[in-house]
């Protein structure tokens, strides 16, 4: 039918490869409920992963099953993206204000675990649980 308006057959077109996603394990330090002790979760995060993203991870807070588990944060909250503007340093938004020392030790933390696996980076001299 469609020879019939001038349409020409073609030959089967190849597309570009198929998409792909990635997925990954991040470690984030949240607190016990007592909040004196750190206390080492692995999320999954899928796409491209950096430093930040496992300090965006910790600012969002603990999940519905770490809640349930008792677990909390000290790390304030915000609207804004932590981001890194090179491998090795992290830039925290205005809005998070003053942290608390348990919050600091999160983020250093979170950080440190973060660039051993994504950066392949080795633990040595390093004291988080």
């Amino acid at each position: 039918m469609l020879a019939g308006c001038g349409i020409r057959p073609t030959p089967v077109l190849s597309g570009a490869a198929a998409p792909t996603v990635s997925s990954h394990e991040l470690t984030i330090y949240l607190l016990t409920e007592s909040r004196n002790e750190l206390v080492r979760r692995t999320r999954t995060y899928t796409g491209n992963v950096d430093t930040a993203t496992a300090i965006n991870l910790l600012v969002r807070g603990p999940d519905e099953e770490e809640r349930k588990l008792g677990l909390t944060t000290e790390v304030p909250a915000t609207t804004s993206a932590v981001y890194s503007p090179v491998s090795n340093l992290i830039v925290l938004p205005d809005d998070m204000g003053p942290l608390s020392k348990m919050a600091q030790f999160q983020l250093y933390c979170t950080a440190v675990a973060s660039r051993a696996k994504v950066e392949n980076v080795p633990l040595l001299g390093i004291n988080c649980p």
